[in-house]
């Protein structure tokens, strides 16, 4: 039996997500609107396969690049949405967080408000390279345990780290338990405010 499963790709902008989400979804790709507003929904497809053998379907939903789940314009407004709404349409199962590692601190804004959501995320550190190359030290495992979900190092560009990631992505992934900051205490009001100064 086929699994189907919706992932969402979630990253400041510059951070490699786009190339990642070419790596993963190859020529099974579209190209639409987010309803509502006029920004493109770019959408793959691709087939996975658990270490049980489980083949696992997945539908890989690209979002606008955005620093924080508090939307200051019409782009990123598109994942608040997604995210933060689990009567959305694109409400995915499970989010990936893709971080630049020669800027992981200004990543890591970003990806504490997802985690905090409780639902399952892993985070891909990207240009794992230039990391490398900039003698810039991370320990991954640390990482990890304090942020309470999957840390994945990642080359997209050289599709380093990929089938790593799929094999992350297959395997049963808990909610995160740490909190960070909880954008649910501020709903409905706060999160009602930010959409109407966007319309």
């Amino acid at each position: 039996m086929k699994k189907e499963i919706k992932i969402a790709l979630v990253g400041n902008p510059n951070s490699g997500k786009s190339t990642l989400f070419n790596s993963i979804t190859g020529l099974n790709q579209k190209v639409a609107n987010f309803p509502g507003v006029t920004v493109d929904k770019r959408t793959g497809t691709a087939t996975l396969v658990s270490s049980s053998g489980e083949k696992i379907s997945a539908l890989v939903i690209d979002l606008p690049g955005t620093y924080s789940l508090y939307p200051k314009s019409m782009d990123e407004r598109v994942p608040f949405q997604v995210l933060c709404d689990p009567q959305n349409e694109s409400h995915p199962d499970l989010t990936v967080i893709i971080a630049d590692g020669t800027n992981l601190k200004r990543s890591l804004f970003l990806c504490s408000q997802i985690v905090d959501l409780k639902r399952p995320a892993i985070l891909v550190i990207n240009m794992m390279d230039i990391v490398r190359f900039k003698g810039i030290e991370i320990d991954f495992k640390l990482l990890s345990e304090r942020l309470g979900i999957p840390v994945v190092p990642m080359n997209a560009r050289k599709q380093e780290g990929l089938e790593e990631l799929k094999k992350v992505i297959t395997a049963v992934i808990k909610s995160p338990p740490k909190d960070f900051f909880n954008i649910h205490g501020l709903a409905p009001e706060v999160i009602e405010g930010i959409s109407k100064t966007l319309d």
